[in-house]
């Protein structure tokens, strides 16, 4: 094995010039989550590079959304497959960053997606070439989504599918998502939905008929205060984070709608804030209101499970007799996609892309140097999974 590894660690290494420029090509490559044509020219320029290195390729036409790409070395198939995941969309509408949107300074590498996941997805991308370069008896896949930063709702969930379907039977599942400078890995993360709740009143006059309107106002303020409180900060909070309703000051409101976020640890949470959801939209606190719930986007939580710890502690152990910083596990607010390859019961650990800060801000950053890092835990992992690990 170490033959292997140090075979490996140099390709990565010869590699190394070329995958930073291919990272900084696509951070280039501003890809909105809601700016399909980039996301799909993302994808196209990532399909080619992976047809180029010997992959099999397929891309996930998906209308009225980015489209998925999975890529794989299928090898002998001797043992279940590993795969590499992350995604191409990112969050900020194209020029935020300006004319410029990709510098170098320093070793450290600033622009919109450098972190959260291009950064991430050449991790996966140059570890899969060094475990063909070296050859083992896995497949490995890299499945990489164009609507991740969106819950996926523009593909109408179909985007969550494609990890559901092509990691199933795997013997690992690494999402390459945003690293931390302190080397934590993620177990687990929360699972989020956004809720609308529309509320409809009566409109009259403020001054001559006031007795004659329906509040859909003050019915939201109700169900905000009814549903708030029912956070629990260790399992599933609620956030009314957006409130439209109204049109001027002296009529009383006929309609309002809520904009809620909620998070949750397991699956069956899920269940439970449904429900809770369904039962303040049906209750009327204003009499003669009524109102509907509409779901905007669900994110499946990435359950904490047994199987993960044990790929963890491996990453652990590979980390160690590396040199690396030891890793610690955590439990993560955010949600991601490996979420959907633990639902399909494939071990799977989350945020091992490149390590940086500040995703989701005008200073997303990443350290340059921890994309060969990155690769070279993943490919020291892989190579210590036992024959019989599931």
């Amino acid at each position: 094995m170490r033959n292997n590894l140090e075979k490996a660690f140099s390709f990565i290494d010869n590699k190394s010039d070329e995958m930073r420029l291919l990272w900084e090509n696509i951070c280039k490559m501003e890809s909105y989550s809601y700016d399909f044509e980039e996301i799909d020219k993302v994808q196209s320029y990532l399909e080619k590079e992976f047809s180029k290195a010997g992959m099999e390729t397929k891309i996930y036409d998906f209308e009225g959304s980015g489209n998925s790409l999975v890529a794989s070395y299928k090898g002998e198939n001797i043992l279940p497959g590993v795969a590499f995941m992350g995604h191409v969309d990112t969050v900020h509408k194209k020029g935020r960053f300006g004319e410029n949107p990709v510098k170098i300074e320093d070793g450290i590498i600033y622009g919109p997606g450098v972190l959260d996941c291009k950064g991430g997805v050449v991790v996966g991308f140059l570890a899969a070439q060094a475990l063909k370069h070296i050859g083992i008896d896995r497949e490995i896949k890299l499945v990489y989504s164009g609507d991740e930063e969106i819950q996926h709702s523009t593909s109408l969930g179909k985007g969550a599918d494609v990890f559901l379907n092509e990691v199933k039977g795997f013997a690992a599942a690494f999402d390459c998502e945003t690293g931390f400078v302190d080397g934590r890995i993620a177990v687990g993360r929360k699972g989020g939905a956004v809720y609308k709740i529309k509320i409809t009143g009566k409109g009259a006059h403020a001054g001559n008929e006031p007795q004659n309107g329906i509040s859909a106002i003050k019915e939201a303020a109700y169900k905000t205060i009814n549903l708030e409180k029912l956070t629990n900060y260790d399992g599933i909070t609620y956030n009314v984070g957006v409130i439209k309703g109204g049109t001027v000051a002296n009529s009383i409101p006929a309609d309002c709608e809520l904009q809620i976020d909620v998070r949750f640890r397991t699956n069956k949470d899920v269940e439970v804030a449904q429900k809770v959801l369904e039962d303040i939209t049906n209750t009327s606190y204003v009499e003669g209101t009524t109102a509907i719930l509409e779901t905007v986007s669900l994110m499946h939580p990435m359950e904490k499970t047994e199987r993960n710890m044990r790929l963890f502690e491996l990453v652990k152990q590979a980390s160690l007799e590396l040199g690396f910083v030891e890793p610690k596990e955590c439990v993560l607010g955010g949600a991601s996609d490996a979420a959907y390859s633990v639902m399909a019961g494939v071990p799977t650990v989350c945020a091992i892309g490149v390590r940086g800060y500040a995703n989701h801000t005008l200073e997303e950053r990443a350290v340059v140097s921890s994309l060969e890092e990155r690769a070279k835990l993943l490919v020291a992992t892989v190579l210590n999974i036992p024959k019989d690990f599931k």
